[in-house]
């Protein structure tokens, strides 16, 4: 009973802080004494919704301040008048100026670096991270949820670097290297 009132309270919480942080970023200046307070109430009502439930009562108390966000943001999408300019007519770069060379090998070698490369990288960074995990003493069955939480992590980490990097010997290096951490998996015959 007792924790069900504090869920009130951590939802009713989130709402306010809400609500305060839209009311001081709403004015042509910022408000610092309703910025503390929104923030307050929204670490707060997280807080109350942990004590309440648990990891459950954190997230509902989040749902309810992720609702009031998005009604708040509808409202002002809304309200807002259209823009007096036209967008702009830049590009980026997607595809190559009239004249300019279309390089389409190179950009094929990007992809298939970018995924196919960075793809059998990230399965050898998951590989790694499983065995050393059995290395630290888990058990198998953690081992292999440790492993299948780095391969979507790694890749859209390895991903953003890659593309990111314009250096192809960069880009081969930070492809080698999980592979290379993947190495005594591989020898001890711990991959199964």
């Amino acid at each position: 009973m007792a924790s069900d009132a504090l869920l009130l309270v951590g939802t009713v919480g989130a709402v306010a802080g809400v609500a305060a942080l839209r009311l001081s970023w709403g004015r042509p200046q910022r408000s610092p004494p309703l910025n503390v307070a929104g923030w307050l109430l929204l670490g707060t009502a997280v807080a109350a919704g942990w004590v309440s439930a648990g990891a459950w009562g954190a997230t509902v108390v989040s749902l309810w301040a992720m609702g009031a966000a998005f009604l708040v943001l509808v409202q002002a999408a809304w309200k807002s008048p259209p823009a007096k300019r036209s967008a702009s007519n830049r590009r980026a770069g997607v595809l190559p100026e009239d004249g300019e060379p279309a390089r389409i090998g190179r950009r094929i070698a990007t992809f298939l670096i970018v995924t196919l490369a960075g793809l059998v990288s990230t399965l050898a960074l998951a590989v790694a991270a499983r065995w050393f995990a059995l290395l630290c003493g888990t058990s198998e069955a953690d081992a292999n949820v440790i492993g299948l939480f780095a391969a979507p992590i790694g890749w859209t980490i390895l991903t953003f670097l890659l593309l990111m990097s314009q250096n192809r010997q960069r880009q081969f290096i930070m492809l080698v290297v999980p592979v290379a951490a993947a190495l005594p998996a591989f020898v001890t015959g711990s991959i199964l």
